[in-house]
């Protein structure tokens, strides 16, 4: 019995070790990815129905929820067309499904929230998916178009798009592919990349991450080698990128075949990069992310050639980026800043874009056109461009809670110092956390990967060290209750232990302190 208690001690210590490890990755935003698809044998990937997901950035938190059908849309048990009713595609990937916005702010339910004020009988499905391409989205329709019945399939495609048209393979997941001349010529698909156990636990998936040579999508146009989805953006079309431009115009070939058997009119809206509306951050691309001055590339050239490859074919299209443009000099901004997606002000800009331009185009027929007259300003508020980061509004409640419990705790300090005092503490753990944050993004992911290693064995170094002899008196109390059985006391003992070990390296060093103190 007493053999039994011994193990038992031992496998409820490692166990809570590794639950405090575990923990602490998810604290530091290194826990398992927090996926949205499932795999799915014609489309590549497609979202998993009912799912719901909470995803949070520096700069914006989110919730995905998804319907019976996988859609980011309202539950819908049948999903005929009612009758009477317009109904309206809208194609595209995480920029129509919405990746940095809460679903009332989506720019497809802005549009259709207007039409329904004006009393129109237009209805909106968002199809977006996160990662889609242009012929993904069109297999899309080929796919579930029929059952859905539309009258208008809008296609939103981004600069990615252009390079990953000519791919059959993302990073290690098979996705369709189209010919030049419109034929699909992928057919069943392999899951490749099934989910393991692994991928469920931050230590694990750290340990075990799937590692996928990425070589072949990267190239080096200047000193830096960036992905060869940029190749969309130079002034001389490197000839590797010529098969992409070939299954683009093959795809849009085929969303003209499957919209025409559909008996709906398809229009092509490319969305254009924040690049391209705002000369600041095209600076800081050009420059800092991609090694290119400013004459080797035009941000606006993808928007371009998926225009001019949409009149090739026949198709309708429409350019937003003089709307963003313009709400941008106007002091707006529409686009996040370390992301690249757009905004609440973003969707909103672009709703209004469309609302207008497609009655311009007359894609409507007698009975679904204005009975009056609605302004997107009545029913959607004006979110003042992208609002406080998630950051700083940490910032200022933790500022907030610990100066006032900073006052309360030491009296006979001046008014003034608590707020001085806390603001500095928590200066320095935030300019360390987003530094590393913006770090990251300037890194491959194999870099980032040996950055967070390297972190995380420092940060265990620096305890190890910091504690020195005790180490050993900590060891021989464990040793203590392990031999005598009390597994029952372990989780007790390890809570304080970890809790000790901290103050000890805390109280050892005025530089760590903060970090240590902000954590408690």
């Amino acid at each position: 019995m007493r053999a039994f208690n011994v193990l038992l001690s031992i496998v409820v210590s490692l166990a809570i070790a590794l639950l405090v490890f575990e923990g602490g990755l998810r604290i530091m935003r290194l826990g398992p990815p927090k996926t949205l698809n499932q795999f799915d044998s014609a489309l590549g990937w497609s979202k998993v129905p009912g799912k719901k997901v909470t995803r949070k950035t520096s700069e914006y938190e989110v919730t995905f929820e998804f319907n019976e059908q996988g859609l980011r849309d309202d539950p819908m048990a049948d999903v005929s067309k009612p009758e009477g009713t317009y109904r309206v595609i809208a194609l595209g990937d995480s920029f129509t499904l919405g990746f940095g916005v809460n679903r009332e702010n989506l720019f497809v339910d802005h549009l259709e929230e207007w039409w329904s004020a004006e009393e129109r009988r237009i209805e909106v499905i968002n199809t977006g998916t996160e990662g889609y391409s242009t012929d993904q989205c069109v297999a899309w329709l080929e796919e579930h178009g029929e059952e859905y019945d539309p009258d208008l399939v809008l296609l939103f495609p981004y600069e990615n798009d252009l390079y990953w048209n000519g791919q059959q393979d993302y990073f290690g997941k098979q996705k369709p592919a189209y010919s030049e001349d419109g034929k699909r010529i992928t057919g069943t698909l392999t899951d490749t990349k099934p989910k393991k156990w692994t991928q469920d636990w931050a230590l694990t998936s750290m340990l075990f991450k799937d590692q996928v040579d990425q070589s072949a999508h990267f190239f080096k146009p200047g000193e830096a080698s960036i992905p060869k989805e940029f190749g969309a953006l130079l002034n001389e079309t490197p000839d590797w990128f010529q098969p992409s431009l070939a299954g683009t115009k093959g795809a849009l070939k085929a969303l003209k075949q499957a919209s025409n058997k559909l008996g709906a009119r398809a229009v092509v809206v490319p969305i254009p990069s924040h690049s391209v509306v705002d000369a600041k951050y095209r600076e800081e691309v050009g420059n800092k992310r991609l090694g290119l001055s400013s004459g080797d590339w035009q941000p606006d050239k993808p928007v371009k050639t998926f225009l001019n490859l949409a009149a090739e074919v026949g198709l309708d299209a429409l350019d937003p980026t003089s709307a963003l443009a313009a709400a941008t000099a106007g002091g707006t901004e529409t686009y996040y800043w370390d992301d690249w997606h757009i905004n609440e002000a973003g969707t909103k800009e672009l709703a209004r874009f469309l609302h207008y331009d497609l009655d311009k185009m007359g894609v409507f027929p007698t009975g679904h056109t204005a009975t009056t007259t609605v302004d997107i300003d009545s029913f959607v508020a004006d979110s003042g461009g992208a609002g406080l980061p998630f950051w700083q509004k940490l910032f200022l409640t933790l500022w907030l809670i610990l100066t006032v419990s900073y006052a309360l705790t030491y009296r006979d300090e001046a008014i003034w110092l608590p707020p001085i005092k806390v603001a500095l503490l928590l200066s320095a753990v935030f300019g360390l956390f987003l530094g590393v944050a913006k770090l990251t993004t300037m890194l491959s992911p194999g870099q980032v990967q040996l950055l967070m290693g390297a972190i995380v064995i420092g940060v265990i170094g620096l305890v190890l060290y910091k504690m020195g002899s005790r180490i050993v008196t900590m060891c021989e109390l464990l040793k203590a209750f392990v031999l005598r059985g009390h597994w029952y006391l372990m989780p007790m003992v390890v809570v304080l232990l970890t809790i000790g070990s901290l103050l000890v390296v805390a109280a050892s060093s005025p530089l760590i302190a903060p970090f240590i103190y902000t954590l408690f």
